[in-house]
């Protein structure tokens, strides 16, 4: 989880984001896209976890944004995430789609809400 730069120095803690597999290696690698790691001085990242994506050196899970979901846990963009059916929603950080209540609708991919249906 640290890496050394050479000479005396002491070594460095490698930062969120990233790891260090085995001790004394020069430098601290990136975590791969759909991987994270939150902690310091880390020897290994994490899977990415459901309704989320992790970018390259991603210190966090990042939510699929609304009116998309996800069940996977390798994602490395917010795009890989699927957009919610016509007559279904998603919010924010969703593992599945949503059917819309009766009396309300979606009539287009990607979407947050339903629309209430117009009296009549």
């Amino acid at each position: 989880g640290s890496s050394c730069g050479g000479g005396s120095a002491p070594p460095s803690e490698c930062s969120p984001g990233s790891f260090a597999a085995t001790a004394g290696l020069s430098e601290c690698a990136s975590c791969a896209g759909g991987t994270y790691q939150g902690e310091s001085n880390a020897t290994s990242c994490l899977p990415c976890v459901e309704g989320s994506y992790c970018a390259e050196g991603a210190s966090a899970p990042l939510p699929c944004v609304a009116g998309s979901y996800s069940t996977a846990t390798n994602l490395t963009a917010a795009g890989e995430c699927t957009d919610a059916s016509p007559g279904h929603f998603a919010t924010t950080g969703s593992t599945q789609q949503t059917a819309c209540a009766k009396g309300s609708y979606t009539d287009a991919y990607g979407q947050g809400a339903c629309t209430p249906c117009a009296g009549g």
